[in-house]
């Protein structure tokens, strides 16, 4: 078929294809979704497809790419400290957030990172930032009197806090694999990595945290 021109109309199906396959993967995982059916679900012929993305690896490198951008933007900078409970809080919802929008990544991520080299090594750049944020939360909250640990143990802390941050969404998918809203599972997951710097908070910062996690609990709907 003749080449579609890079048209405004071409970026708009191009866009659309993207946010198609997107939901199809975060709905039935990415190994389960064909580029016949994203053919069809955007509504256009296969050749057209295939004219902006030649392969589905090439679709889903298109979504990691958008990950990656959306993840670096609400990572803070280098040497960040949070001043607070309530910035901590704060950054772990952008941060899940994110995560949210590309959960498929999280359920077949070595699959995905051993079909494309290049997929692991910006996700190796991602995870590294943000363990660097984790720290940054861990730290700041010892440097404002809010936190007691060594530095052993803000270290493993940090780790930890990345781990289920990114990984929490995944695990809550198991448990409720037809939850569709994103607000009730980012605020577990916010709770959950926050419980596990609870130990290490003195008592004024306990409580905050405690009062925090009660009213932002409660905003977020059950299903």
């Amino acid at each position: 078929m003749p080449a579609e021109p890079r048209t405004r109309p071409a970026r708009q199906t191009r866009n659309r294809i993207l946010e198609v396959t997107l939901e199809l993967y975060n709905a039935l995982g990415e190994a389960n979704v064909s580029t016949t059916l994203i053919a069809t679900e955007v509504g256009i012929s296969a050749g057209n497809l295939h004219y902006h993305f030649r392969k589905k690896d090439q679709l889903t490198g298109a979504l990691l790419d958008q990950f990656v951008t959306g993840i670096e933007e609400v990572l803070p900078p280098d040497n960040w400290r949070a001043s607070d409970v309530e910035d901590a809080w704060f950054l772990l919802h952008v941060i899940f957030e994110a995560i949210w929008k590309h959960r498929f990544l999280f359920r077949d991520l070595s699959g995905i990172m051993s079909r494309d080299r290049r997929a692991g090594h910006r996700l190796t750049q991602v995870f590294a930032r943000a363990v660097d944020a984790s720290r940054g939360i861990c730290l700041g909250l010892a440097e404002s009197g809010l936190l007691e640990a060594t530095a052993a143990e803000i270290e493993a802390l940090a780790r930890n806090v990345t781990v289920v941050t990114l990984y929490w969404l995944s695990f809550d998918t198991v448990r409720n694999p037809r939850r569709e809203q994103a607000g009730e599972a980012i605020a577990a997951g916010v709770y959950q990595v926050l419980m596990l710097v609870a130990p290490f908070m003195r008592e004024a910062g306990r409580a905050n945290l405690e009062y925090l996690a009660a009213q932002y609990l409660a905003r977020e709907p059950r299903s």
